[in-house]
């Protein structure tokens, strides 16, 4: 009887030991967020408030305001096998693809969050005739 007990004991925790090691192999296949061709001409600025009036007036008067961007990267099972620079750099080119799709060359990022598992960017795009 001990022996069923523990055999069925030594599954149980084989199971769990197995399923624990599959999670941690496939998230350490993680990769961050690449860049799209088309995002290497999109431009970052960053400012650490909402641009004055005046400002968003002069970059309206040049530029072609696109839309709102959100860029992030990083997950709550995928955090602990990236660095913090690759999941940086993966909010970035989130937020690069993201507004080459929009047909932007510049981002004004006026919000930075950066949790424990995640950084996120929000921001306004534009086109610009460099």
């Amino acid at each position: 009887m001990a022996y069923i007990l523990d055999s069925a004991y030594t599954f149980k925790t084989m199971k769990t030991l197995l399923l624990f090691t599959l999670l941690i192999i496939l998230s350490s296949c993680t990769n961050y967020i690449r860049p799209v061709d088309e995002s290497k001409n999109v431009r970052i600025f960053f400012t650490k408030n909402m641009l004055e009036q005046a400002t968003v007036k002069d970059l309206e008067t040049h530029c072609a305001f696109k839309g709102e961007i959100i860029g992030s990267e990083g997950h709550w099972y995928s955090y602990l096998f990236m660095s913090n620079t690759d999941i940086t750099q993966g909010a970035l080119n989130d937020v690069k693809n993201k507004a080459a799709e929009q047909g932007s060359n510049i981002v004004i990022i006026h919000q930075v969050g950066d949790f424990l598992t995640s950084v996120t960017f929000v921001g306004q795009s534009y086109f610009c005739k460099i």
